[in-house]
């Protein structure tokens, strides 16, 4: 099974569970013509999250599906990072001290900080060298933006499109504090933005 092949089919999973059976496959309708290629799929994505849109009308259950379809840090990188770092915070209690551990391992974390009680992360680019050399926003997005779904569009998305970045988040950050994140997508590349700044809070503070 290629990457695309499992994105999508993990997209409509989460599409079905939390919307109705058969509306993932409304939703992905067309994704086997878009191939590989960046700008068809940029096109196939957009029109996609339009008709999730048309098929599910509410905003936060969009969001939770977007989060539901993520990445998983542990999936691609294992977890000895993860509870590493929980053990750092179970022998310190003190988040700010997990955060300057993270930040030494940017590679893996970028550089997450304290703001006005959340935990504040701006994703790093993904190639460094191509968005230092950019000269316009089309070629930052497409040096900066992660997801191969979406980083040729010149069509902004939503923000809840970048709750799948979010729902990343949400994975590393409640495994070190094995407590209920909840992740905001304050700005996005794709929205317009000039960088992409996702903000977590933890239900129980």
């Amino acid at each position: 099974m290629g990457w695309l092949e499992e994105k999508v089919l993990k997209w409509k999973a989460a599409i079905d569970a939390r919307a109705g059976a058969g509306r993932g496959e409304t939703v992905a309708d067309g994704w086997r013509e878009a191939g590989d290629d960046p700008v068809k799929l940029a096109g196939w994505t957009a029109r996609a999250m339009e008709r999730l849109e048309r098929l599910v009308p509410d905003a936060a259950g969009r969001r939770e599906i977007m989060l539901d379809r993520s990445c998983v840090f542990t999936e691609e990188f294992g977890d000895e990072r993860i509870l590493a770092l929980r053990k750092i915070y179970k022998d310190t209690g003190n988040v700010e001290t997990v955060l300057q551990a993270m930040r030494q391992d940017r590679e893996r974390f970028g550089q997450p900080f304290l703001e006005d009680g959340s935990i504040i992360e701006i994703r790093q680019p993904r190639d460094k060298e191509a968005y230092a050399k950019a000269t316009n926003d089309y070629e930052r997005q497409m040096s900066a933006c992660f997801c191969p779904l979406s980083r040729a569009s010149r069509t902004r998305l939503p923000l809840e499109y970048c709750c799948c970045s979010a729902g990343w988040y949400r994975g590393i950050y409640q495994g070190i504090f094995q407590k209920r994140a909840e992740v905001t997508v304050e700005k996005s590349l794709l929205n317009g933005d000039g960088s992409c700044r996702f903000s977590i809070k933890f239900r129980d503070g």
